[in-house]
């Protein structure tokens, strides 16, 4: 099992500050992907897991409460939405993001499917990160910015 990212020195916070920061899942069979998304998530108040199938996931999500889950769709042993619907038994309302590189699941279009599983954003990749940010920024409730303020600059409007 892959064990929590580390927090880069660049973030600026201690390992601490983390300890009741919201849990984001990542689960891709791609190292590279996994990578780009846990460093796209670097600076974000958050506590980022890494998985690299869906049986792995599983198990970290069982063992600590995901407030989030990205995952892919197409992975080893059990894909994204196999994940989901197991997910979905533990923690009902838990938000996820699928990203994949397929545009069809089967003969349907993923968004499709994965707007059947709950999703509240669907990436084909490749994606620009920063709309991975966004959608985490607006998937757990308690990382959106105080009211009046702009996502983009932290400014009160």
């Amino acid at each position: 099992m892959t064990q929590p990212s580390t927090p880069r020195p660049s973030a600026a916070r201690n390992a601490q500050s983390l300890d009741f920061a919201p849990v984001v899942l990542i689960a891709d069979d791609d190292r590279v992907m996994r990578e780009l998304c846990c460093e796209s998530l670097a600076d974000e108040p958050v506590r980022v897991l890494t998985a690299v199938n869906g049986r792995e996931a599983l198990a970290l999500a069982e063992a600590c409460i995901p407030d989030l889950v990205v995952t892919d769709v197409s992975m080893p042993q059990l894909d994204g939405f196999g994940l989901v619907r197991a997910l979905r038994r533990l923690y009902p309302d838990v938000p996820v993001i699928f990203i994949t590189g397929d545009k069809y699941h089967g003969d349907r279009p993923v968004e499709e499917v994965a707007a059947e599983h709950g999703a509240v954003a669907t990436f084909l990749k490749p994606f620009d990160l920063s709309l991975l940010q966004d959608a985490v920024r607006r998937a757990v409730p308690f990382m959106s910015p105080p009211l009046g303020a702009s996502i983009d600059d932290g400014r009160a409007a």
